[in-house]
């Protein structure tokens, strides 16, 4: 078949719709935020395809089969990418272990490296024997090279390369504080307070220096679990590593993160770290980036010391780091954990893997790969997709991209607007069709020059009078001893390519400094701040902020820093849980007479409690195995899905069950619950941010980093600051379309015309041709940035042939 067709597509809010897709084509889906997109290509192309091969395979049946649709012909074996699944990652996984590099360079070290004496680090003759002292060392296998493996990594930081200690100081301020005092200080979850009270129940009262010494070390660090080395029972340091590690919450040094001591942040042992190429180990080259590394190993294969072995382990690792350089990767190092990734990144990787095995015939569905790149820097990921689909393959690509939809063969526009004003196909063909259909709000703002830029008032920041906040000779991670001045009042854009200083000046120098400051002039409620403050390279080098001093702080009365860190892991949280109105939506439900009449609480409107369905537990899945360590998860057959028991779904508020007021998006629900005024105004923020799409269930796992920021906006905006306020976001337009983010800049806007001031870390050239000011940092990534290249208005920038940004503007 020429074509994937599908008939009657009818999952979330697409509206029963007919799609003809071709195949082996480039195909773009696109429209606003909240569509309906993403449901036709995910939830419908990616997961039938999925089902029809496991199907096949014997491991599901034509029961499974859910009603999305009323049939699909033309599918086959589907790989996507979306860009959540890396806030699923494993922490241990890194750009090095997910692209097999490290393993061959262990690989090389076993077979090629120098070996040291363990007696006296005199490195060893051909035959391993050292003519100092005499001893002959073994040649190591490729095992002992790895921060994985037992025999490779270090041992007292378990291959983490940092350690997190507590400070008892600031835990127990003086002798007379109780455990329980403790216990309510470091703002226990309901879970966590069950467990620990009933498991130290004696000892709450007590003083906590007076608990005995292994008391005290059992409510501290626990103890090892199911044979797990890593694994600890319910403790505080239990805690504490995963609000600080895996959130991103400011623990106000209670809990400290820092670099082993052991291995000095580089992962693995001491007997590891003495074999050498070229006067460096394993580890150094794990904290190197891909541009460095590349360096390194061009000098190391001039040399002719390896044998022919070493060379094509050498030849095929060369070739896997001039391919991530090529993806616009070669600002991370080796030892970057995959969680730290940003979408676009991940899928870049994602796009070198599948190209590398050059597989054909396939299904391949991106999603929004151009996320997090320079308007220079995506030149080459285009030719990556074009070359993926030329291999023999059908490429769809969700995107809100001019430069993807521009290259598009085929355009699905899915809308008019968002949640139930969309899930229409408005138009398919190609490109000049689209900018033609009047019906199309992607269509019109495709053909529109500058359209975000209409802000109610630009502030003109180089002519008028303004106050500064300057940072002195910056020498953060790459930055060369950077100067700069940013002026308040205004939105200010923070622009660069890929490595070149952005972060390390605004989120590693400006934050910390901003925190120290106001934590010393006890202003700490001042600024809650919204925050990771993980770097993405924190397992090799702690980041050091180097900066002589930050003024004009005194012109600020706070700041919040609204990262893309995921705002939760947990499946069973969702949008409601944290904007804080699922309570209140709860008790609605039992305040129904029904309800009272069953004896229902509010914990029975909870899949997570007394609502939850008895078969799933509340997660509307069950798991299959499918062998080995692998398995799927199909929707719960008791449940359907909707993960609550029969009495919580018998209740209904104004015609709707919970599980249907979850189903809907924030749009809807602003008029669902219009006589609650409560709900409706943190809705309302939402909607106003783009945000009107996503579900009042969805859970925050599966926000996109975007999302997750602009999520994180809207509650601060909620807490009616009174102004002077910092804001600092990062790409916050991630995701949005073009619609949308003319949105976004005019809540932006409102910010700053309150007497705020924004900083935007952002690529958008949409978004940066609307700010007041922009600071440009480059000219290249990595050791080649670190510079200010240009300051001022777009107009300047334009005009300044120092500026790579300008030339897009």
């Amino acid at each position: 078949m020429k074509d994937i067709s599908i008939k009657g597509a009818r999952v979330h809010n697409l509206k029963g719709i007919d799609v003809s897709i071709p195949k082996n084509k480039l195909i773009v889906a696109t429209g606003v935020s909240g569509s309906g997109k993403s449901s036709l290509v995910f939830d419908i192309i990616f997961e039938e395809g999925r089902r029809q091969y496991l199907q096949s395979l014997g491991i599901l049946s034509e029961i499974d089969k859910e009603d999305k649709f009323d049939s699909i012909t033309g599918i086959g074996p589907t790989v996507a990418v979306q860009q959540n699944i890396i806030r699923q990652s494993n922490s241990r996984s890194t750009v090095g272990s997910k692209t097999n590099i490290l393993n061959l360079l262990g690989l090389l070290y076993a077979g090629e490296g120098q070996i040291s004496c363990f007696s006296c680090s005199t490195p060893v003759d051909d035959n391993l024997t050292c003519k100092t002292c005499g001893n002959i060392e073994e040649r190591l296998q490729a095992k002992y090279f790895s921060y994985n493996d037992q025999n490779g990594m270090c041992i007292k930081c378990k291959g983490h390369g940092i350690t997190f200690e507590i400070n008892m100081e600031k835990l127990i301020p003086n002798k007379n504080t109780t455990l329980e005092q403790v216990y309510d200080a470091v703002g226990l979850t309901p879970g966590y307070r069950k467990l620990l009270f009933k498991k130290f129940k004696y000892y709450l009262k007590m003083p906590f220096i007076q608990i005995p010494v292994e008391v005290q070390t059992e409510i501290l660090y626990g103890h090892h679990v199911d044979s797990n080395n890593e694994k600890r029972s319910y403790c505080l340091s239990r805690l504490f590593k995963g609000r600080l590690y895996r959130n991103g919450e400011d623990l106000n040094g209670i809990y400290e993160m820092s670099v082993c001591t052991e291995c000095h942040g580089f992962r693995i042992g001491e007997e590891s770290q003495r074999v050498l190429l070229n006067g460096k180990h394993i580890g150094k080259l794990g904290v190197m980036t891909i541009n460095e590394l590349r360096q390194f190993l061009d000098e190391l294969s001039k040399q002719e010391t390896l044998s022919t072995f070493g060379k094509n382990i050498l030849e095929d690792i060369l070739l896997k780091t001039n391919h991530l350089i090529k993806y616009q990767l070669g600002h991370l190092s080796l030892y970057r954990e995959m969680p730290t990734l940003s979408g676009g990144e991940i899928q870049r990787l994602f796009l070198n893997s599948h190209l590398e095995t050059k597989m054909d015939s396939l299904i391949y569905i991106l999603d929004e790969p151009t996320a997090g790149l320079h308007e220079s820097e995506k030149s080459e990921l285009l030719k990556s997709i074009h070359e993926l689909k030329e291999l023999g393959n059908t490429v769809i690509v969700v995107e809100h991209d001019i430069n993807i939809i521009k290259m598009a063969e085929h355009i699905i526009d899915i809308g008019p607007k968002a949640g139930v004003e969309g899930g229409q196909v408005i138009y398919q063909g190609d490109l000049e069709g689209l900018l033609q259909c009047k019906d199309s709000i992607t269509g019109m703002y495709l053909s529109v020059e500058n359209f975000a830029s209409n802000r109610s008032i630009k502030h003109s920041l180089e002519n008028e009078p303004t106050h500064y906040i300057t940072i002195r000779n910056a020498k953060t991670n790459n930055l060369k001893n950077v100067t700069v001045s940013i002026p308040l009042g205004g939105i200010i854009g923070v622009a660069g390519v890929s490595g070149s200083g952005k972060s390390s000046l605004i989120s590693d120098t400006l934050i910390p400094l901003l925190k120290n400051y106001f934590r010393d002039q006890g202003n700490s409620s001042k600024n809650d701040i919204e925050e990771s403050n993980i770097n993405g390279d924190h397992e090799i080098v702690m980041v050091k902020t180097v900066a002589e001093r930050l003024e004009g702080m005194q012109h600020i009365s706070g700041y919040t820093e609204v990262s893309q860190a995921p705002i939760g892991r947990n499946m069973n949280s969702n949008s409601v849980t944290y904007i804080g109105i699922w309570d209140k939506i709860r008790k609605l439900f039992a305040n129904k007479i029904e309800a009272v009449q069953q004896q229902l609480s509010a914990g029975h409107f909870s899949f997570n409690s007394k609502g939850a369905c008895i078969e799933c537990g509340g997660s509307g899945v069950e798991t299959i195995w499918l062998g080995g360590n692998l398995t799927t998860e199909v929707t719960c057959r008791e449940c359907q899905g909707k993960r609550y028991n029969n009495d919580a779904l018998s209740v209904k508020y104004n015609d709707k069950n919970i599980f249907e007021v979850l189903e809907m998006n924030v749009s809807e629900a602003i008029t669902f619950f219009q006589e609650e005024a409560v709900i409706t105004a943190k809705l309302k923020l939402l909607d106003r941010i783009g945000m009107g799409y996503i579900k009042l269930g969805q859970p925050t796992p599966t926000f996109s980093g975007g999302e997750a920021q602009r999520i994180k906006l809207a509650k601060e905006i909620g807490k009616r600051r009174k102004g002077n306020i910092l804001y600092v976001l990062d790409e916050p337009t991630t995701g949005l379309s073009l619609h949308d983010t003319a949105k976004l800049i005019q809540l932006l806007d409102e910010l700053v015309e309150k007497g705020n001031s924004v900083i935007v870390i952002e690529h958008d050239p949409v978004v940066l041709h609307s700010c007041d000011w922009i600071v440009e940092l480059g000219p290249h990534g990595g050791a080649n940035g670190g510079e200010i290249i240009a300051e001022g208005s777009p107009q300047t920038l334009k005009n300044n042939l120092n500026s790579v940004t300008g030339r897009y503007l």
